[in-house]
């Protein structure tokens, strides 16, 4: 009989997902799926059904009591909810933000508890570790990111690109997270008026979905 570890790690290479898309789809640190695959670790009540929900499948084939279960990937998620698609921003250098409606998106149940959710579909490949080129970044509205945390970024009052956000003594690094070695940080003064954050990452998914 198969493993919760066992069934995890099928159903999220089946996927195509690494463990690090699926940790920030579930909302856990990577080295929580890690160790939920290598069975060191026990997944609660409330992960299991966050679980069976995001693959949608039966419980019992998740935790190996059932062998036979026809599982949706990804792109057929239950959605809970819609959000709108305002436009197009940069993985790569600032370009002039784009305010169109493209329209919306559903999202997972999960998600739908957060407010102040709308989309944008990314453009380039400075952030391809996490958000391949063309796919839907699923942001929620903020003025302010912590160290570390990715969003969408509004530099010289029309440029927008999305970034990790890091916070020096005296500077302000937007750091892509790619692939691509020809990708460098910007860096701005920690005064600089034209540096103003739109919104955290939360989610990502393919622009299929519009």
């Amino acid at each position: 009989m198969a493993t919760f570890s066992e069934r995890l790690r099928e159903l999220r290479k089946a996927s195509g997902l690494t463990q690090k898309q699926l940790a920030q789809d579930l909302e856990l640190a990577e080295s929580t799926v890690s160790m939920y695959e290598q069975g060191s670790r026990q997944p609660d009540l409330e992960l299991l059904t966050r679980i069976t929900d995001y693959f949608n499948i039966d419980v019992n084939f998740l935790l190996g009591r059932i062998d036979n279960q026809v599982f949706a990937p990804v792109s057929r998620i239950v959605r809970a909810k819609k959000i709108p698609v305002y436009g197009r921003i940069a993985a790569g250098s600032p370009f002039e933000a784009i305010q169109n409606d493209l329209g919306e998106i559903d999202i997972p149940g999960w998600l739908a508890k957060k407010d102040n959710l709308f989309g944008l579909i990314v453009t380039g490949d400075s952030m391809n570790r996490i958000i391949p080129d063309g796919y839907i970044a699923v942001l929620q509205k903020t003025s302010v990111l912590e160290n570390g945390e990715v969003g969408a970024i509004l530099v010289n009052g029309d440029d927008a690109t999305l970034k990790r956000f890091i916070r020096l003594t005296d500077y302000i690094v937007l750091e892509p997270l790619s692939f691509n070695p020809a990708h460098k940080p910007f860096m701005f003064s920690k005064d600089e008026p034209d540096v103003q954050i739109l919104g955290k990452l939360v989610w990502a998914c393919a622009a299929h979905e519009l």
